[in-house]
């Protein structure tokens, strides 16, 4: 990972002591790494994952998780498989995973996401879970694939800092 710091000097904010305070820092970040998937069919949408974006946006009308713009506002939303990408659903150990999801609940909904499968057939047919409205969060195209503040291209942690800002800070410039 290549790093690039500059420092800019904020206006003052009267929560912090100017004394020890820490100017504003950009570091342009460059992630590398190599992903590898297992063998897995070419993507195309399954009954679950159609019904599932469909009630997500169009019948619960879910806005964008991070941002909160609404379907069409600013063209249509996309949806997320969060807890577990498609092209990996054939590698993942779906026991070990059920025992990991009981604790576990979707970060746009609150919804516990172990509660409602039985894993030994998730195991057989994993579109039961990866496709389903527990494995997916709402999102612009922007805040899910574009390359500067996209959860398909920015570490999480970065990325969820966009869903707080504090008066319109942009931590992902």
């Amino acid at each position: 990972m290549g790093l690039c710091y500059s420092v800019r000097f904020p206006t003052v904010n009267p929560l912090v002591d100017v004394h020890v305070a820490v100017p504003v820092t950009t570091r342009k970040m460059s992630n590398h790494y190599t992903v590898q998937y297992p063998y897995h069919e070419k993507r195309t949408d399954s009954a679950i994952y159609r019904k599932t974006h469909h009630d997500l946006v169009r019948v619960k009308h879910l806005p964008c998780f991070i941002c909160g713009a609404i379907n069409n506002e600013n063209g249509p939303l996309e949806t997320h498989h969060f807890y577990c990408e498609k092209a990996a659903q054939n590698a993942i150990d779906w026991k070990a995973f059920g025992d990991f999801a009981k604790n576990c609940h979707n970060i746009q909904t609150g919804e516990n996401i172990g509660a409602n499968f039985n894993w030994d057939v998730v195991a057989q047919n994993p579109d039961i879970f990866v496709d389903s409205p527990q494995n997916m969060i709402v999102l612009c195209k922007e805040h899910h694939i574009s390359g500067n503040k996209g959860i398909h291209h920015v570490p999480f942690p970065e990325w969820i800092l966009q869903k707080y800002p504090k008066d319109g800070f942009d931590f992902l410039v």
